[in-house]
């Protein structure tokens, strides 16, 4: 999936990219280690909400006609059922085991998802020091979700707070891999700051 501008309200554009295989498999794989006994009939909805937008957007992509991805695919719709998927009346123990076998095919089939970029194009992975992060600096807010640094703040020495024009901030405090476009790259930034002031 490309870069993508998303439009928020009447603010600015945000910049986000995703890699969608890591993204939707991350995801599956969290709900994949959901426990029946450890889980609320809320978190089991919430999951099988997210779990059918995972694998309604997978049957929309363009895929390989090899036999064993056209196998998961007809697997997938068939789950994708209305006759099939958890509804406000099923049964707790019906709607956890629809989704671990959802999420187990979900998975499987991000994990065939190759094509494209796995970061953001046209950018330089770095490891900087929390006060090197600049505006424009893609992070990896969750596994395979990108988001670009809109403002940031620094609440104390050798911290900062990164704001993204949507989502909720995260502080820095310790070296961190961001992902800088190449033309806001300067020489300095392959070599890190110089290690020492000049002699006057």
């Amino acid at each position: 999936m490309p870069v993508v501008n998303t439009a928020v309200g009447d603010r600015r554009a945000e910049h986000v990219f995703v890699n969608e295989g890591l993204f939707i498999s991350t995801d599956l794989q969290r709900v994949s280690a959901m426990k029946i006994g450890t889980s609320t009939r809320a978190e089991i909805d919430a999951a099988v909400r997210s779990t059918i937008r995972h694998l309604s957007h997978l049957l929309t992509l363009q895929w390989d006609g090899k036999d064993e991805t056209s196998a998961l695919l007809d697997r997938a719709a068939q789950q994708l059922e209305l006759s099939r998927r958890p509804h406000a009346g099923s049964q707790t123990f019906y709607a956890f085991n629809w989704l671990k076998v959802s999420a187990t095919l979900g998975c499987r089939l991000a994990g065939l998802r190759k094509t494209g970029p796995a970061v953001p194009p046209g950018t330089c992975p770095l490891t900087v020091e929390p006060q090197w992060i600049k505006v424009g600096d893609y992070i990896e807010t969750q596994a395979g979700l990108f988001r670009a640094v809109s403002n940031m703040a620094t609440p104390r020495l050798g911290t900062k707070l990164l704001h993204f024009h949507a989502g909720r901030p995260i502080t820095v405090s310790h070296p961190t891999t961001v992902h800088r476009p190449v033309e806001r790259m300067i020489i300095s930034d392959s070599y890190g700051p110089p290690p020492y002031a000049p002699t006057r």
